[in-house]
C-alpha cells in the first residue's frame, strides 16, 4: 500500500514458490494480503490488476522476466491511477 500511497500505478510482488521460502510462510502470508488488497481495490472501483504477486525461484530468470513484462503491460493498458482514489495529494 505504501507504494500506491507514494503514487505508484501498479505493484508487482515476486515471491518464492510455496514451500520454498527461506522465511517460513512469508510468501503465502503476503499472498493473503495481496488477495485482500485486490478485493479492497475492487470495492473502491480500482482495477485489481494493479497489484500482482508472482511466484518464481531465483534460478527462474525467464519466469522473472515474464512476470515483469506481464505487470508492465497490465499497468500500461490502464489509465493512470487517479491520485485522489488512494492518495489525495
Amino acid at each position: 500500500m505504501d507504494s500506491f500511497l507514494k503514487g505508484a500505478d501498479g505493484v508487482a510482488i515476486i515471491s518464492c514458490h510455496e514451500g520454498e521460502c527461506d522465511y517460513g510462510r512469508a510468501n503465502m502470508n503476503t499472498n493473503k494480503h495481496v488477495i485482500f488488497i485486490r478485493r479492497l481495490f475492487n470495492h473502491l472501483g480500482i482495477d485489481e490488476d494493479r497489484i500482482q504477486q508472482y511466484f518464481c525461484a531465483a534460478a527462474e530468470v525467464e519466469k522473472f522476466v515474464t512476470s515483469v513484462e506481464d505487470i508492465t503491460s497490465k499497468i500500461r493498458s490502464l489509465p493512470p491511477l487517479p491520485k485522489n482514489k488512494i492518495n489525495p495529494k
